[in-house]
């Protein structure tokens, strides 16, 4: 029993210091990563590089190539390789020595252009969104005869190109050549056949710089152009998370290669860490979020890029190698509990040989985690890992038990688990086209008892799954870090599914424990208009009483009729607060969700602590066990802020006495 206080300011300092001295919760256990093989999704074709001497300088010397493209001991273990389609068919021969040693590796070759011949280009010197120069619009047919020529002298070379891009980065070119989003597809629906014509190369679209959707929209509102196009290719500089994400060209049946990127930046040593582990944390984030089927990074050797100027594998290469070296071409990509854990992303695939790879990059503290494979029987595993102090590092045969297993996750590192199946069988040999999607595009039912599923922190917030508090079930998504407002949780809607113009019901469950007695949340869409500019609109709108889950619903919400890269969103009106989310769900309109509801309608009643409608004696001995301890309810701690500013304390107690004696002498 505690010492009973003998006043009320006395029972306030030793209800605070009861509180101070209780011992702080453990950190919340990381979920298991539940690997499912029987589910599976895209096909993937491989991790490589561009080659570019005439940028870089010099060509890769043998051993480089290699170094890269081979896959032995302190290997990159790559599979494709970039060329570039120069706009002087002279110096296409420059290209010709690494693209052959590649080949022979067994790399993939593909080729991108800048610029079109000097004589069919005019110089306009536009700035980024201008460019530096554009293709004449009446030599479309030689631009096409120009790339078909170079196919065919890369063939006379015994180099088969796999595909030809149309443009590099056609929407940002301040020192190459721009294209608006309508002639790049009025100009591939007229002259796509004829840039690949008598070959077996694949026609490329051109690669956006940041994967901005208009010029695929454009292409996939083109019919020819859209029949033209054999894969799809973008770079992903500055590109988000959730921008990633876009189904219209992941349900196409073309494959979607991710073409260019340096990660984070240009002007550190490749060697800096642990930043280096962001280069695993974005592979993932293009395999996972957006489904592509390759990766290629920009130069292969350069003092920011996977081999550095002196031919030795940087930090950020041996991150890369965790997937290059083995997920390899071929592998299809399986299901696994993507974050498990706050600031762990996981990812698993089964390579053509029927074994699993899953690869864990932890750029949080370092855990353990236990993974539990599902759909085959586990008969060895071998672990390789990139932190601060190992490079790809082999632990053969790690422990398991039946078809689980638990492995140290260190802090900033990227762990590949490669396991051996009884009795696995190869995959079938397997179209360069993805898989068809699996299912159709449903409403989402998010319960988070199994991890945080698609949504991600918004502005500084991170969101984890977490035991402590639940609507339903015995987990919420909790969302940290806010320093702001609008800082809160988030998830992307599909635009095929959520039709614009179309009436959804949405609803979502919101709870929070420390701040003022109340506080207001909102459910907004986030959109982009059809002038590309960003769009906030509210959905729905509650007030929540600390300690008690309140709804956030709309049965007849109506998307915008110009929206497009859409994400729904949780923030607070002004304050900062830690918050949970719990059962976010959307439904046909008109469906009632069940759900909290909108909060009990209760009448604030300053003083009334027990909540029985009147003020007495009986309030301020509920007062006094309040403070020492917990109130019955929001209520009675709402009721028992009298002063009302926020904060239930001795003095309100003395207003609360103060009151009583004023009222019992008769005043």
């Amino acid at each position: 029993m505690k010492r009973k206080c003998v006043s009320l300011l006395t029972a306030a300092v030793c209800g605070a210091s009861v509180l101070t001295a209780m011992p702080q919760m453990p950190a919340n256990a990381a979920s298991d990563c539940t690997v499912t093989l029987t589910k599976t999704y895209q096909t993937i074709q491989g991790f490589g590089g561009i080659n570019l001497p005439e940028w870089a300088g010099s060509d890769m010397t043998e051993a480089q190539v290699q170094k890269a493209f081979g896959n032995g001991k302190d290997e990159l273990g790559l599979t494709i390789l970039r060329i570039y389609v120069s706009d002087d068919s002279g110096a296409w021969k420059n290209a010709v020595p690494t693209a052959k040693r590649a080949q022979a590796l067994g790399a993939t070759i593909f080729a991108s252009p800048w610029y079109p011949p000097a004589a069919i280009r005019n110089t306009v010197n536009g700035g980024i969104n201008g460019g530096k120069y554009q293709l004449k619009k009446d030599k479309w047919a030689e631009y096409a005869a120009h790339l078909n020529s170079y196919i065919k002298y890369m063939a006379g070379q015994d180099i088969n190109l796999y595909a030809i891009s149309i443009q590099n980065e056609p929407d940002y070119a301040q020192d190459w050549t721009y294209w608006s989003a309508s002639d790049l597809a009025s100009f591939i629906a007229q002259y796509g056949k004829a840039v690949t014509q008598g070959t077996e190369t694949k026609l490329m679209s051109p690669e956006s710089f940041q994967y901005k959707k208009d010029i695929y929209n454009a292409i996939l509102g083109n019919s020819a152009a859209k029949a033209n196009v054999d894969v799809y290719g973008t770079h992903f500089y500055g590109t988000q998370r959730y921008e990633m994400d876009f189904p219209a060209l992941e349900n196409s049946g073309k494959p979607l290669w991710m073409t260019e990127v340096y990660v984070p930046n240009s002007s550190s040593d490749a060697d800096t860490w642990p930043e280096a582990v962001q280069v695993a944390e974005n592979i993932h984030n293009g395999l996972v979020v957006g489904n592509f089927n390759a990766y290629v990074w920009w130069f292969i050797r350069r003092k920011y890029s996977p081999m550095k100027e002196n031919g030795n594998i940087s930090k950020r290469g041996y991150c890369m190698a965790q997937y290059s070296k083995w997920v390899r071409p071929g592998a299809v990509r399986v299901d696994a509990t993507e974050t498990p854990n706050n600031g762990t992303y996981i990812s698993a695939y089964k390579n053509k040989d029927g074994n699993a790879v899953i690869v864990a990059v932890n750029k949080g503290n370092e855990y353990t985690q236990k993974f539990k494979v599902a759909g085959g029987t586990i008969k060895s595993i071998d672990r390789y890992r990139t932190s601060a102090t190992e490079n790809i590092a082999e632990t053969k045969n790690i422990e398991f038990s039946g078809n689980s297993f638990s492995a140290s996750l260190p802090g900033n590192s990227v762990s590949t688990f490669v396991i051996a199946l009884d009795g696995a069988e190869p995959l079938p040999d397997v179209p360069d086209q993805p898989d068809p999607p699996q299912t159709e595009a449903s409403h989402y039912q998010d319960g988070f008892e199994s991890g945080a599923g698609e949504w991600i922190g918004r502005g500084g917030a991170s969101v984890e799954t977490d035991s402590s508090l639940a609507f339903a079930g015995s987990k919420s998504l909790l969302v940290t870090g806010r320093t702001s407002a609008w800082h809160g949780a988030a998830r992307p809607l599909d635009s095929d599914f959520y039709t614009p113009g179309k009436e959804f019901s949405f609803s979502a469950n919101v709870a929070y424990t420390d701040g003022t007695p109340t506080d207001t949340f909102y459910m907004k869409l986030q959109y982009k208009d059809a002038s590309d500019k960003t769009q906030y609109a509210t959905i729905a709108e509650a007030t929540a009483a600390k300690g008690e889950w309140v709804q956030l619903s709309n049965t007849n919400y109506k998307i915008p009729s110009d929206a497009a890269n859409m994400q729904i969103y949780i923030e607070t009106a002004e304050s900062t607060i830690d918050f949970y989310v719990d059962d976010a769900a959307s439904a046909d309109a008109g469906t009632v969700i069940k759900g909290a509801g909108s909060g009990k309608d209760e009448k604030l009643l300053p003083g009334d602590v027990s909540c029985d409608g009147i003020v007495n004696a009986a309030d301020l001995s509920a007062m006094k066990a309040g403070i020492r301890g917990s109130f019955s309810g929001s209520l009675a701690e709402r009721n028992a802020d009298v002063d009302q500013n926020g904060k239930v304390n001795a003095e309100d107690a003395e207003k609360l006495r103060d009151y009583l004696l004023t009222k019992a002498a008769g005043f």
